[in-house]
């Protein structure tokens, strides 16, 4: 038997049964699962000598107990999240600065300025709309 016969027989023992239909979730899977046997034949070689290798199905529950009791990483966005009131943005001081690219508060097109006061994101046709005054 031959290595990719081995390989194919691995790979086969527990395919995932998951049916989609997205075109991608199939490549996916399957390189998931070919990921899975080579870091088990890794850890196999890796304890080879001694008694603790575990098996196949060992492993795979191993390693997803694992990655089920990982804790995400929270990322905290900084920055301001909500619009300024009315009064600040009639106030003088407004103008457009180049910044990197965002998304404008106004039409949410892309753009690359902002007011430095109220710090949104503006075009500048959107400028005067955002800082009319709202009767």
């Amino acid at each position: 038997m031959g290595g990719i016969d081995i390989l194919d027989k691995l790979l086969s023992s527990y395919r995932p049964r998951l049916r989609s239909k997205k075109w991608w979730w199939n490549l996916f899977s399957n390189a998931l699962n070919l990921a899975f046997v080579a870091a088990w034949h890794l850890h196999r070689e890796l304890h080879k000598d001694s008694s603790t290798a575990l098996s196949h199905l060992d492993f795979r529950r191993d390693v997803t107990t694992h990655l089920l009791r990982a804790k995400p990483r929270l990322t905290i966005r900084t920055g301001q999240r909500a619009h300024p009131p009315e009064t600040l943005r009639i106030t003088q001081g407004h103008y457009l600065e180049p910044i990197s690219q965002g998304r404008c508060c106004v039409c949410k097109k892309n753009c690359r300025l902002h007011c430095v006061e109220c710090r949104e994101r503006l075009h500048r046709k959107c400028f005067p709309l955002y800082h009319r005054v709202s009767t």
